[in-house]
């Protein structure tokens, strides 16, 4: 949920903030780690899809980020997805889908593509992904994002994490 709510504060408050750019779907952030001096960024792309759970609409986010040189890829819930590893699947464009077991984020609202760089760059090739999920006590919930402008945003976090 803290990183539901990050997300939603950075996304709302883009025109205010130094480093924060709008890049099609996507909200992004640079700045410098004043503990390393090394360039942290952050790219977030929310759903326009959600579903109703318990009378409660329910949001999910795309999450590109370099934080102290390491490279992460998930997906943020405003739901739980339980205590064990999520299985998630991705569909790319008209593709085949996949099926992965996706690290568990802390407090079981986020899930961490378990090859985040490979990930990312595959994401670059196409235009739009579909994931499907099952939060903990409900059936399978799918989600579609635009991943317009992904190369600018893969651009910027290989430069943040020195991708070689």
């Amino acid at each position: 949920m803290r990183k539901f709510i990050l997300a939603f504060v950075i996304s709302a408050s883009f025109t205010a903030n130094a480093g924060v750019e709008k890049l099609g779907p996507w909200i992004t952030k640079s700045e410098i780690n004043k503990m390393t001096d090394q360039t942290d960024f952050v790219a977030l792309n929310l759903s326009p899809d959600s579903y109703n759970k318990a009378g409660t609409d329910r949001a999910t986010s795309l999450v590109l980020r370099c934080s102290d040189n390491k490279t992460d890829a998930y997906l943020s819930f405003n739901d739980y997805m339980g205590s064990d590893n999520p299985r998630i699947t991705v569909r790319l464009d008209g593709g085949k889908p996949v099926k992965s077991v996706w690290g568990g984020g802390e407090g079981g609202d986020s899930a961490f593509a378990p090859q985040p760089i490979q990930f990312i760059k595959t994401l670059a090739k196409h235009k739009k992904a579909i994931f499907g999920f099952e939060p903990y006590g409900s059936t399978m919930q799918v989600v579609e994002f635009d991943l317009s402008e992904i190369d600018k945003v893969v651009a910027k976090i290989s430069q943040s994490c020195n991708w070689k």
